[in-house]
């Protein structure tokens, strides 16, 4: 039979409105040219293959659908986030911690109004691309750290590296959980009024309570004397307060503190019971998976917004808030823009506060649906940010202010960070309001909300790269009750039981000393800089920065208002190959030199022990990278087809639907599948293809 002009003959895709297949005909048969139902045709068979039509079918070029960007199951095997806001809540969360309210103020009171403007810039510079690239990356695998980074073989032990060290960052980090809670449950309910007195069974001569008792004063101590070299004779010996009574409180009640790192000393039961509160309520959180995690983020992201705003009214209507919050905010003279460690400082602030190169991001993104919009989350992420920092800074200056004017006392002698702020400092200020229950509370819950927030994520960063290294076991049909569900679970509970136990030593009377080690090593410069910096140019200069702003390209081809996210995404594109790895060069060669001989916390030094072991958790962080590289590089030289340069031939979007491929030129959203048997009447006849 021969063909008329009716036989149609399909090479290529017409794309029509919304990106469809005008040509497609899967479902359809035609007939003269027009579209009709198909037909069974049970003598098909007998049709030769010289009377069949010219007829190539295509794969069907894929579609946005309703869950592509909204709510709604994408991914049945690792499951996608109920709602896309959840995701932006638990990723704000993440970068809302305690770092805003432990270090910021302290940066801004030691560098002045300069500081703000630097950080502001590094936001923007480097704080969005460094989000964004995370983000991306694991919305296009749909994979956590460690099989994300499969795509660049040589680089390959970036992700297990982020693992190691985000384990270690869980043991110490829900140590301050644990204080938190005593504060909250304890310190607010029952000792706030003892807290701030010396004449507690705790206190020492050296307590000042600043005259809420008549403990306070200079007074002679009996048995003790000494030699005044003008006069030649012996004097008492005259004991003057030097500590404030939360301080006392902080560090002969509740720690018990030892003399050192030498003395762990005995578990204190008080906190040992917080800390298994802090990780039940991990757990239960985690139970599962984000599906669990979305929901609570609705809590424990907003309410510390409406909180902090609550307490920066509070703080600014009391007397010397003003003050106080000028003298952080006004520039130093000293504290020039041409100075190095400013920007460095700044740099620093934003990695650490926005938590980037922890692969939590990563992580959370790889729940995403593979065409949501990444560019808008990490602006609402980086946004949210910069407002929790100001809020923070806001409400430290004005308690501050205000406990300078009560007490007399220059701010920069009460300006602290870390701990001893919001353990001595605050409780000294909270203690002279007026219902000082009731904004111990607000305070401390605040603090707990942003802790936890960021242990959570932590720990599921953890669990979902482990999960992921063993995908052919856990994959799931969706739902709660799936096999990677329950293996979740019980990941979860094993990692909560053994972060506890690793962490009962950070609850020992010389708990704060190893604390305090840990948090300068762990998560140090010398640690996530390096990581930083391998992502970078492994995306941008490894990987090859064109091939990925095709693939940012393809996975954003549905996003609102494209032309704009394709202009930040070439921004952020320049950003990854040349200024990012500049700055954190040069961030890296300042923390070098820098580096202090001795290590130091408060009065008590370091043993060479303690600082080579702190040096040997650094090196078992970074042991990964070369260590996979290495293996890569041999499997590359002894397995055909396996190459160190160029990504697997497996790695990319999860869902085969989401595959680029190749036609005539086209880019295709997946790879060539065999189509179904189609119907197609040609000439009044019935062929089947």
């Amino acid at each position: 039979m021969e063909t008329s002009s009716s036989a149609i003959e399909m090479e290529e895709h017409h794309e029509g409105e919304n990106g469809k297949d005008l040509g497609q005909t899967s479902d359809a048969a035609v007939h003269n040219g027009k579209m009709e139902p198909a037909e069974e045709n049970p003598d098909s068979s007998d049709i030769t293959e010289s009377t069949r039509p010219i007829f190539i079918m295509d794969e069907p070029i894929e579609e946005p659908s309703a869950t592509c960007c909204g709510c709604g199951e994408e991914n049945k095997e690792r499951g996608n986030w109920t709602c896309q806001c959840e995701m932006i809540l638990t990723s704000i969360g993440w970068a809302a911690g305690l770092g805003q309210l432990w270090r910021f103020p302290m940066l801004c009171f030691r560098h002045g109004g300069g500081f703000l403007a630097v950080w502001l810039v590094m936001h923007i510079v480097l704080g969005f691309p460094l989000v964004l690239l995370e983000m991306t990356l694991g919305q296009f695998t749909s994979q956590g750290p460690p099989r994300a980074w499969r795509g660049v073989p040589l680089l390959h032990g970036v992700g297990f590296a982020v693992v190691v060290m985000m384990s270690i960052l869980a043991i110490y980090q829900n140590t301050s959980m644990a204080y938190i809670l005593h504060y909250l449950f304890v310190g607010s309910l029952r000792d706030l009024p003892h807290m701030v007195r010396c004449d507690n069974y705790w206190n020492t001569m050296e307590c000042n309570d600043y005259g809420l008792t008549n403990m306070t004063g200079c007074r002679e101590v009996a048995g003790f004397m000494w030699y005044d070299d003008s006069t030649g004779h012996w004097q008492n010996y005259t004991q003057c307060p030097t500590k404030s009574a939360p301080e006392e409180y902080w560090r002969n009640y509740l720690l018990q503190q030892s003399d050192g790192l030498e003395t762990m000393g005995a578990v204190q039961p008080g906190l040992a019971g917080f800390l298994f509160l802090s990780w039940l309520m991990v757990f239960l959180v985690l139970a599962f998976g984000i599906k669990s995690a979305g929901k609570v983020a609705y809590l424990t992201t907003t309410i510390p917004f409406v909180l902090l705003v609550f307490l920066l009214f509070r703080a600014m209507s009391l007397d010397g808030a003003v003050e106080g919050l000028i003298y952080h905010v006004t520039p130093v003279p000293y504290a020039g823009f041409d100075r190095t460690d400013l920007w460095v400082d700044a740099v620093m602030q934003v990695i650490y506060s926005l938590g980037v190169g922890c692969g939590c991001y990563t992580t959370l993104s790889s729940y995403n649906r593979f065409h949501n919009n990444t560019v808008r989350d990490a602006v609402l992420v980086v946004f949210a940010n910069i407002l929790v920092g100001m809020l923070c800074l806001c409400m430290s200056a004005g308690f501050l202010g205000f406990l300078g004017k009560q007490l007399n006392e220059p701010i920069e002698n009460l300006v602290s960070s870390g701990p001893h702020l919001v353990f001595v400092v605050f409780p000294r200020v909270l203690g002279l309001l007026p219902a000082s229950y009731l904004w111990s509370i607000l305070f401390y819950l605040t603090l707990l909300l942003l802790a936890f927030s960021c242990q959570f994520v932590i720990v599921e960063t953890i669990v979902t790269s482990i999960l992921d290294l063993f995908p052919s076991g856990n994959n799931g049909t969706g739902g709660l009750c799936n096999r990677r569900m329950l293996l979740h679970l019980l990941l979860t509970f094993t990692s909560c039981i053994l972060f506890f136990l690793l962490g009962l030593p950070l609850v020992t009377q010389g708990g704060l000393y190893l604390y305090n080690l840990l948090d300068t090593f762990v998560a140090s410069g010398f640690v996530i800089l390096p990581i930083l910096l391998l992502k970078s140019i492994g995306i941008s200069w490894f990987y090859a920065i064109n091939r990925w702003g095709r693939d940012l390209s393809h996975m954003l081809q549905y996003s609102c208002c494209y032309c704009c996210n394709k202009l930040v995404t070439v921004v952020c594109q320049v950003c990854w190959c040349l200024p990012i790895p500049l700055y954190l060069v040069g961030c890296l060669l300042w923390t070098s030199l820098l580096w202090p001989n001795e290590v130091y916390f408060e009065s008590y030094k370091y043993s060479d022990g303690h600082v080579i072991m702190g040096w040997l958790i650094v090196g078992v962080e970074l042991a990964p990278i070369p260590l996979v590289a290495i293996i890569n590089c041999c499997l590359a030289c002894c397995v055909k087809g396996r190459t160190i340069i160029r990504p697997p031939a497996d790695w990319g979007p999860y869902l085969q639907q989401h595959h680029r491929g190749k036609r005539r030129g086209k880019v295709l959203s997946q790879p060539h599948i065999p189509p179904k048997p189609t119907i197609m009447v040609v000439d009044s006849t019935v062929t089947s293809l």
